[in-house]
């Protein structure tokens, strides 16, 4: 009789915490605000600090945020990764065991893709935006 309650209670376990972990609406556009500033900081130090083209995503964010750093507050908790392409940048968030859920070029104005909720799309913590494209003068 053990035997049988026990699959059951980790099912049980294991779904309450998958639905816990689901992003909500509220939480996505708050965080696509602040993400905004962080890609828009990103996005002056490539094109105007010009740093080394070999530095680290971490060390870029760094730097970009080191005048304020309550800008990554937002982010604790979550993966923020940072693209580069010559003088364009893109900033990305992602949920720390790898589902994407924010992606923004800084040479938008506004948040370019809500990855936590797109149907069947790619979610994993990859870039998707073409740089190239989206930054097109």
């Amino acid at each position: 009789m053990n035997h049988v309650k026990t699959p059951f209670f980790i099912l049980v376990v294991v779904l309450l915490a998958s639905c816990a972990t689901q992003p909500n609406e509220r939480e996505m556009n708050y965080l696509a605000s602040a993400l905004t500033k962080v890609s828009a900081a990103v996005d002056a130090t490539v094109r105007y600090r010009r740093p080394p083209e070999n530095m680290s995503e971490g060390d870029l964010l760094r730097a970009a945020t080191a005048h304020d750093i309550q800008l990554l507050k937002p982010f604790d908790g979550f993966t923020v990764r940072v693209l580069r392409s010559g003088r364009d940048s893109a900033v990305m968030v992602c949920q720390p065991r790898g589902r994407a859920l924010l992606e923004d070029a800084g040479c938008t104005p506004k948040l370019d893709v809500h990855r936590w909720n797109a149907p069947g799309g790619n979610d994993r913590c990859e870039f998707t935006l073409d740089l190239n494209t989206v930054c097109a003068r």
